[in-house]
């Protein structure tokens, strides 16, 4: 199987699967919908029309036949994710940003070369840590900015503009996968230190609530504040 080992890429390609049941499970939601609907519109005709028996030979397979087609199509929540627009980037907030990326990348991985997906699943597991600490991020801050341009612009125009390549270009060993390979191991360690950033904004975060209690409490009840 062309999958990774670690335990990142085993939770991503759990989510994956369990995307895959949710997608199923909502097809055939929608066509059990759709056949109760075209049902009870040939019922209702009978009863208030003049629908004969053929009719009802021609028109029960028929919705049967609907129903079954609309198990083929996507329902919206299981279309495969896109890159990000470039307004995507800017009015997207951050975790959904994220998250979406997380899901793109995973969805392109079996086009990836193989000597690229140890970063691709770096990349993935990163993007898994930022999620729970980007909503504390402030607005217009230097840090969410770079991880807007980096999560929502350079990293998916790195890969569809290689995957845009001709097959021949694509080989496994050719310079064309070795660049992208050393490319997103750069984009996996910018990830590690923009971690390290948004857990230090958070730390910071934590640190202020704590100064403020133990100003706003603690001397009140002290002596002198009483």
């Amino acid at each position: 199987m062309r999958q990774l080992g670690s335990r990142a890429a085993r939770e991503a390609s759990t989510r994956k699967l369990k995307r895959g049941a949710a997608e199923i499970f909502r097809r055939v939601r929608r066509a059990g919908l759709v056949f109760v609907v075209l049902l009870f519109a040939l019922i209702g005709a009978s009863v208030f029309g003049s629908v004969g028996f053929l009719t009802w030979l021609i028109a029960l397979p028929a919705i049967m036949l609907a129903a079954m087609l609309s198990m083929t199509f996507p329902t919206r929540a299981g279309r495969a994710p896109k890159a990000p627009t470039e307004r995507d980037v800017t009015r997207i907030p951050l975790p959904i940003l994220a998250e979406r990326c997380d899901r793109w990348l995973l969805d392109r991985c079996d086009e990836l070369p193989r000597a690229a997906l140890p970063s691709a699943d770096l990349i993935v597991d990163r993007l898994r840590s930022l999620a729970p600490g980007l909503a504390d991020i402030p607005d217009g801050s230097p840090l969410q900015g770079e991880i807007r341009r980096l999560v929502g612009g350079h990293l998916p125009r790195l890969v569809d503009s290689y995957l845009a390549l001709p097959p021949e270009a694509r080989a496994p060993r050719s310079e064309n996968s070795l660049r992208l390979t050393e490319s997103l191991g750069a984009v996996a360690e910018e990830l590690i230190r923009l971690c390290g950033e948004v857990d230090g904004c958070r730390e910071a975060s934590f640190a202020i609530e704590h100064r403020f209690i133990e100003s706003r409490y603690r001397d009140d009840l002290s002596p002198g504040g009483r």
